[in-house]
């Protein structure tokens, strides 16, 4: 019992960890709501966490995309770009959520809203 209390401790401890730094934007798509957290270094994407209620299918490709995002200079015109090949160059399901959408989330993080 002791090992497993120390088990989710850590585990707290993890997550907290990961989300310190990082800001919040969210943006309601036609397909629901799109979370992003987001830490930026240097200019650049450094961690991002893409969440929400909208469908994207399968769902390995959410880690796909964020993979895709790291190190981009955090600027809307070079997220939308990236977003973009990434949907082009990959076969998955996001019905009613487009590379527009996640760049309004991930700029409201960073804390850019009109480009």
């Amino acid at each position: 019992m002791e090992e497993e209390t120390e088990f989710k401790n850590l585990n707290v401890i993890l997550v907290m960890d990961t989300l310190e730094g990082m800001r919040e934007g969210l943006y309601k798509a036609r397909s629901g709501l799109i979370r992003a957290l987001v830490r930026v270094e240097d200019g650049r994407i450094e961690d991002i966490i893409i969440s929400g209620d909208f469908i994207l299918t399968p769902e390995h490709f959410i880690d796909k995309m964020e993979k895709a995002l790291m190190g981009v200079k955090a600027k809307r015109e070079e997220v939308l770009e990236r977003l973009k090949a990434f949907f082009n160059n990959n076969v998955f399901q996001s019905p009613k959520t487009y590379p527009e959408d996640f760049t309004e989330a991930i700029m409201k993080a960073i804390g850019e809203r009109d480009g």
